[in-house]
């Protein structure tokens, strides 16, 4: 039995009265410590439950970032243990340490892409650390015990290998390549803080990553128009699943996950100012008269605009996942009961927002710009596929060419 405790080493006090802040593994009556970077009065150290306090006048600034810091390395250590013991009962405490300080090290991805998980979700971009989430578990089955790549492992050759594997797994060629640029984003900035084994020539220049053009997502003029319209749904949640959608639709296709966490606070006079989550670009969108009925029609005495968040309340971002899949279940009822052409998801109203200012004319950089997209290439990967029938009567005015007529001259 290997038990590990967070406690403060009491043996080696700091002049100010601090105690350094310690993971202690013992096994088989062997004990060994693991020294963390930081160092705790007594008072702000709660032994029974192993976290950071703020007590009797001493305050700690970084408080949650410490907590933060003992959780994950618990779990960094337990892991440790689990492997150590299935793959021998056999093993010492100095095991414990020397695979877990292995884990440490910087060159080796898997511990390098949990520590970055860490960062990325203290940093509040908690859809981002999801993904990169995905990425490592993807990353893990594919290693499966042999957790021990380092970035000099990663070759053309290892990455072939990689996306031979996620093929035979039957994923689709999109997740294919997003597990590959997350995987890239993760390369790329372990070479910028120049991580051993990341080299400027990166093995991703020869691997092709990119998009294949999905169903279309979009739907027509019409179809919003017979949404905005329609007043017999007599079911209140499929009613504020289609407002939801409208209101995504009015704002220039602001995505849910910015809908989610609106508050009234973005709200000034007649415009709405907000950073997207995703890419953290800051976005003013003018409220014209149906966006400005629904803002009124959902008025409340919270501070979030649309009530799809509870305010005040923890785990947010489990509320705004639970809510996404209830608003896409919601949006599939609706779509069905409205018999329209084409099923609503969340991704839709953006979509459409976009092919529509596109049919009316609208420069796609425009277009662009209205969506907060980074670059027109993007943006071309949200344009439906033009109407054929469009594109036939181009075809028609160009084939069918006749000789211009010339006028009489006087």
């Amino acid at each position: 039995m290997t038990t590990v405790k967070v406690q403060l080493n009491k043996s080696r006090a700091l002049r100010d009265g601090r105690y350094p802040l310690v993971f202690q593994i013992i096994h088989r009556r062997k004990k060994r410590l693991l020294y963390s970077p930081y160092h705790l009065h007594e008072q702000n150290f709660d032994v029974d439950h192993g976290r950071v306090i703020n007590r009797r006048g001493r305050r700690v600034a970084d408080l949650a970032q410490i907590n933060t810091y003992i959780l994950s390395n618990l779990q960094e250590i337990r892991q440790t243990i689990d492997n150590l013991e299935h793959r021998t009962e056999d093993y010492s405490v100095s095991d414990v340490v020397q695979l877990y300080r292995f884990g440490q090290d910087r060159s080796f991805v898997i511990p390098y892409m949990r520590r970055l998980i860490d960062t990325i979700e203290r940093e509040g971009r908690i859809g981002t650390a999801c993904a990169y989430r995905s990425t490592l578990n993807c990353l893990l089955r594919y290693l499966g015990q042999n957790e021990h790549l380092s970035f000099e492992d990663i070759s053309p050759r290892w990455l072939n290998g990689f996306v031979s594997h996620l093929h035979q797994c039957d994923l689709k060629p999109n997740t294919i390549n997003f597990y590959l640029r997350i995987l890239r984003a993760v390369y790329n900035r372990a070479w910028r803080e120049e991580v051993p084994g990341a080299h400027f020539i990166s093995p991703f220049r020869k691997v092709h990553i990119g998009t294949v053009r999905t169903a279309k997502r979009a739907v027509s003029k019409e179809c919003i128009l017979q949404i905005a319209k329609e007043r017999e749904i007599n079911d209140k949640r499929l009613e504020m699943a289609r407002d939801l959608f409208l209101f995504s639709f009015y704002s220039r296709g602001m995505p849910f996950v910015d809908m989610a966490f609106l508050k009234y606070s973005n709200i000034s006079g007649n415009t709405i100012h907000y950073i997207r989550h995703k890419t953290g670009q800051a976005l003013n969108v003018m409220m014209e008269a149906p966006l400005r009925h629904l803002v009124e029609k959902y008025r409340n005495e919270g501070e979030y605009v649309l009530p799809i968040l509870k305010s005040g309340s923890k785990a947010l971002y489990k509320q705004y996942q639970s809510a996404l899949r209830r608003y896409n279940r919601q949006l599939a009822s609706l779509s069905s009961k409205l018999n329209l052409p084409a099923p609503l998801t969340s991704y839709v109203a953006r979509h459409s927002w976009a092919t529509i200012a596109r049919s009316s004319g609208i420069p796609v950089s425009v277009i662009s710009e209205g969506l907060g997209h980074s670059s027109e290439k993007i943006t071309y990967t949200y344009l439906a596929a033009l109407d054929p029938s469009v594109i036939n009567a181009a075809n028609r005015r160009i084939t069918n060419l006749k000789p211009e007529t010339k006028k009489n001259s006087l």
